[in-house]
């Protein structure tokens, strides 16, 4: 129900009209068939709706998806202004409300009255998506109900219209049926639908016992609809039988005809067909016939039909159900590939592909196709060195480690780590100054021995002098002692080489435990890879294969190396499970430098190309998904 609502004004009535002007409704019927665009005909419908009421002031405002239609009209000698921030509230409340609204005003002085009037626009499937509002002229207290249901009418006959813009009935008959087909497909749900519809409307309009319309695919017709059957059974003896009356007619790429004697034709012009004599047997003798729609210039289509002799079709009437049929065929080639599997999709372009492949010239695709196929073959049945990419570090063979000889004060560091020295080189010194005060003292007590040993001998006492011999031989050897100690207080280089560890400088002053480390001096003349290989890629590896290695501070640089051995357990590097494998790399000259790290490419021999490109991705699928 509208709400009716009264309020006074002074704003200047518009003439009374008592009845609508000429017919807006067949009018609107005509702007549906001859408008193109929603937007258009929306604003042609408000202009119409404007004139019918003879209103001073109207106004529209509908969304399409993402389309708005916005527009507004008037007629007469009134201030559009005057009434467009009133109606226009009107009608945003109305958008919110959805139903018929109205409102009563009138004028201060005299009896002048007027209404607002507004009507829901609907969607075609149903809900409201707009609104149309509209100044009146009211003559008595109950004129605007009338009013407004003429207005709520006229918008559901545009609700309506939208759907079927662009009808035209001018123009040539192949337009015509041209858009009514394009209207029909788009309604229809998948081709054979769409088929159904049309064989059984023939069927309904000439009056036949049978249509049918097949679609022509690689020189072949598939059967989509037979009139009066719900579905088409192509083991069907009768289905199979007409299937090669259409193919007949696609080979001979013309209408054929096998009629009663003065049914269609009062001679057969067409040949001697034997599949549709065949046909017009199975039918009792009915009369049949089989007419190509073409699509650019080929046979797209076959349509068959049947009829009695009391319903006989002339020659200008099957070439005009072939030309009418034929716009509703990219139709249903439309829909047939809309309507499509994802395989058949599929299927259909690999074929198209072939084709459009296989057909003459076109030298330049044939040879990108051969190749393609080329590496395709390559790829699935060729094989290549599969080579493992991993990180490596360089490290010494053979390392000679130097520790604190006693526990002692560091006094002097004169070698660091990255320096070359020679063997007997001095590294470090420890101090020395307590050992010599007991060197002195050792010496002083053995001659003191010595003078005892003399003056025993002198009194001829064979027993002091022996007493005095062995304390004589301890003091010795006190000495001797003290002497190694002051010799191991200058750390010496046990080898040539490099320091790969041992930096002093912050211990000097500092009291050494014995046994401490303090130097690593590398060999020069020979370096070992540590490869780290990933568990995964660990049952390729073995003794005596070779790679290449090139380091991060120099990768134009590369070096031949072959692995030694593969240590038999996993370690824990950089936070990952891996087994190390060492490779010699001979001498290693100026470009390398111990702890450098680098990459590492070991060949472990011929594997298929597919099996190298996605052997990492089948591993985590096996993995994840348990395959």
């Amino acid at each position: 129900m509208a709400s009716k609502e009264s309020q006074s004004s002074s704003r200047p009535a518009p003439q009374p009209e008592a009845r609508l002007s000429a017919d807006p409704y067949a009018e609107i019927v005509q702007l549906a068939r001859q408008t193109p665009s929603k937007a258009r005909f929306m604003s042609d419908v408000t202009r119409c709706v404007v004139r019918a009421f003879a209103s001073p002031y109207g106004a529209i405002h509908v969304r399409y998806a993402s389309e708005v239609v916005q527009d507004e009209n008037h007629t007469g000698p009134t201030d559009p202004q005057f009434w467009k921030p009133s109606l226009q509230q009107f009608l945003t409340e109305s958008l919110t409300e959805g139903r018929p609204r109205a409102k009563l005003l009138k004028a201060k002085s005299g009896q002048a009255k007027v209404a607002f009037l507004s009507a829901p626009i609907f969607d075609p499937s149903g809900p409201a998506i707009g609104a149309m509002a509209v100044v009146v002229a009211v003559v008595e207290d109950s004129d605007w109900s009338a009013r407004l249901a003429t207005l709520e009418a006229l918008c559901r006959l545009a609700s309506v219209c939208v759907e079927f813009l662009g009808l035209a009935e001018s123009g040539s008959p192949a337009a015509r049926a041209s858009d009514r087909a394009t209207f029909r497909a788009a309604s229809a749900e998948s081709a054979e639908e769409l088929a159904f519809t049309i064989t059984n409307e023939l069927r309904n309009k000439l009056g036949c016992e049978q249509v049918s319309l097949g679609l022509v695919s690689r020189n072949r017709v598939r059967i989509l609809s037979i009139s009066g059957l719900d579905q088409v059974n192509r083991r069907s003896p009768g289905v199979a039988g007409l299937r090669a009356a259409m193919e007949e007619c696609l080979d001979a790429d013309t209408m054929l005809v096998c009629p009663r004697p003065g049914d269609w034709f009062e001679k057969q012009t067409f040949g001697d067909y034997h599949l549709h004599k065949q046909w017009h047997a199975a039918a009792k003798a009915d009369a049949v016939a089989s007419i190509p729609l073409r699509v650019d210039g080929s046979p797209a289509a076959i349509l068959s039909l049947r009829s009695r002799a009391d319903r006989p079709l002339s020659r200008e009437q099957l070439e005009d159900v072939g030309k009418r049929t034929e716009a509703f065929v990219p139709a249903l080639l439309l829909a047939r590939r809309a309507g499509r599997s994802l395989p058949r999709h599929a299927v259909e372009s690999v074929r198209a592909s072939l084709a459009a492949l296989t057909a003459p010239g076109r030298w330049g695709r044939k040879i990108v196709a051969g190749v393609a196929a080329a590496a395709t073959l390559g790829f699935f049945l060729g094989s290549m060195d599969h080579r493992l990419t991993v990180p490596c570090t360089v490290t010494p063979a053979q390392v000679r480690h130097v520790a604190a000889p006693f526990a002692g004060v560091l006094t002097a560091a004169f070698a660091l780590q990255g320096d070359r020295v020679r063997q007997g080189d001095i590294l470090c010194q420890f101090d020395h100054e307590e050992l010599d005060q007991q060197r002195i003292e050792l010496n002083a007590q053995r001659e003191v021995l010595e003078r005892e040993m003399d003056r025993a001998m002198a009194r001829h006492s064979p027993s002091e002098a022996q007493l005095a011999l062995a304390n004589l031989q301890l003091a010795q050897a006190k000495l001797d002692i003290i002497d190694g100690r002051l010799a191991r207080t200058a750390v010496r280089s046990p080898i040539d080489g490099v320091i790969v560890f041992g930096d002093l400088r912050k211990l000097i002053g500092a009291v050494v435990p014995q046994g401490q480390p303090l130097f690593q001096v590398a060999s020069p003349n020979q370096w070992t890879l540590e490869l780290e290989i990933p568990e995964s890629a660990a049952g390729d590896l073995s003794d005596d294969l070779a790679g290449v290695f090139a380091s991060y501070a120099r990768p134009q640089e590369t070096r031949s190396f072959r692995i030694s051995r593969v240590l038999p357990t996993a370690q824990i590097r950089h936070g990952k499970n891996v087994y190390v494998a060492e490779a010699d790399v001979g001498a290693a000259g100026g470009a390398i430098r111990p702890g450098m790290e680098g990459v590492a490419k070991v060949s472990v021999g011929p594997r298929k190309v597919w099996w190298i490109a996605s052997h990492r991705v089948l591993d985590y699928l096996r993995m994840t998904f348990w395959l």
